[in-house]
């Protein structure tokens, strides 16, 4: 029955909409944790540092975010291909009728973007020398916030990073969506609520990332 259900439709939806749920989860703590940026450096750095403290708990943490990254990504790739297969028309064409959001229409290429995202993020911030050179700003070391701050008073990366935000937006309106039609709540009485209410948290959640290189674009402005 489980590996029936796995490889059914209405079981791959299900899977992909609970473990975007998840990341949900963790982009709303990781949202929390990049605005205390707005408090300083010793208060932004404080919680990275005592998330490397604790060792062994952090390598557990980041190995289940990955592996519910992983299955959230195969899986949505599994649908992809048996949607193709079960119909005549591609599963990206828009059928002008259909009433398929801008977020829905857009998913597969926020969700590529945002994949490539993911590993130029790590590269810069998880795998930077912050305490060296990638985390000094004027001759003093920053660490974490410094990393940041000399990353995103680059305009080309400032820029770069908003774009990825707002197609985190895009992606995660979509996504909240999903996951309701995924367990059967979808009728025309709570379909539009739900797509106001998926929109309004899209668009939040890209603005409140996109504050940040914004705010270090300003700053070097002033600085200037």
């Amino acid at each position: 029955m489980i590996k029936a259900y796995l490889s059914s439709s209405v079981g791959k939806k299900q899977i992909v909409a609970v473990t975007g749920l998840l990341l949900v989860g963790y982009l709303v703590f990781h949202l929390s944790m990049n605005l205390l940026i707005f408090l300083g450096a010793e208060t932004y750095n404080f919680f990275p540092a005592k998330a490397h403290e604790s060792g062994i708990l952090l390598r557990i943490a980041e190995l289940l975010l990955a592996s519910i990254f992983i299955v959230h990504i195969v899986t949505t790739a599994k649908l992809v291909i048996q949607n193709k297969k079960s119909r005549q028309q591609s599963y990206q064409v828009t059928n002008p009728k259909g009433g398929r959001s801008l977020a829905t229409r857009l998913m597969p290429y926020t969700g590529t973007i945002l994949i490539v995202f993911l590993f130029v993020h790590i590269k810069q911030f998880v795998f930077a020398d912050a305490a060296g050179v990638a985390g000094t700003v004027n001759d003093v070391n920053l660490g974490l916030y410094g990393v940041v701050s000399n990353t995103l008073t680059d305009p080309l990366h400032a820029i770069s990073y908003i774009i990825v935000m707002f197609a985190v937006g895009f992606h995660l309106a979509h996504g909240i969506q999903s996951v309701f039609q995924s367990f059967g709540y979808n009728n025309p009485t709570i379909t539009p609520l739900i797509q106001k209410v998926s929109t309004a948290v899209g668009v939040l959640f890209a603005i409140a990332f996109s504050s940040i290189p914004v705010y270090f674009l300003l700053m070097s402005g002033t600085a200037g």
